[in-house]
């Protein structure tokens, strides 16, 4: 690789699958060999939606909690958005228009001052685990959006899919809300993998495979 062009590498799949842990191998690797880059967490952080958030779990998901029953959580909420088509809207776009802020400062602007960056989740994840699940998209609908997201945001020169069973990803991570959680996202993300040509990784395989794998993979 090039060290003085500047790059953005991205890490996708779902939760308890391993992308902060390589993201941060990858760059701390990358300084060490004399590729300058850095660490960013790219998946939408509710700064103005927060409110928003607060409001509608009070009103909609009133004693409904993600962790302790997620089909009947995801369902209310489904249904919630359903009937309410205006207020969706509403929360999509405020949704989309808090994550382009973050975006904006976090990575293009860091690009456009020939920063390069390694982002620990990003578009995709924003999209299939903070809205498509929940909003109903289709495949193609998410596809869609992603490639209006793509307009606006910078599109990767690398995306690495880290992809392994459900019930592993569920107990690598304590915070997951439930297995059927992690079910219902991770078929939609092999579909936008394949889609967008990322490069799978086998999730199973010892960090130490993986890394020497993404390794190459850059470096090449």
């Amino acid at each position: 690789m090039n060290s003085r062009r500047r790059f953005l590498i991205c890490f996708t799949g779902i939760d308890g699958s391993g992308k902060t842990t390589l993201s941060k191998e990858l760059v701390a690797s990358l300084n060490q060999k004399g590729v300058k880059c850095k660490y960013v967490y790219a998946r939408l952080n509710p700064f103005m939606l927060k409110p928003f958030i607060i409001l509608g779990e009070w009103i909609f998901l009133r004693r409904k909690n993600i962790s302790h029953n997620y089909h009947d959580y995801s369902n209310t909420k489904k249904i919630a958005i359903k009937r309410h088509s205006f207020l969706s809207g509403l929360y999509q776009k405020i949704l989309l228009f808090d994550y382009f802020i973050q975006i904006f400062f976090k990575v293009k602007l860091p690009l456009v001052f020939g920063k390069s960056i390694v982002c620990d989740r990003y578009v995709y994840d924003t999209v299939i685990t903070d809205l498509s699940v929940d909003m109903n998209y289709s495949k193609d609908k998410a596809l869609e959006l992603i490639n209006k997201l793509h307009h606006f945001f910078p599109e990767p020169d690398m995306t690495f899919l880290i992809d392994l069973p459900e019930e592993i990803a569920f107990h690598r991570k304590n915070d997951t809300p439930s297995l059927d959680y992690l079910k219902d996202r991770r078929e939609l993300y092999l579909e936008i993998g394949e889609e967008y040509d990322m490069i799978f990784l086998d999730g199973l395989q010892t960090l130490e495979q993986l890394k020497q794998k993404i390794e190459q993979t850059v470096l090449q």
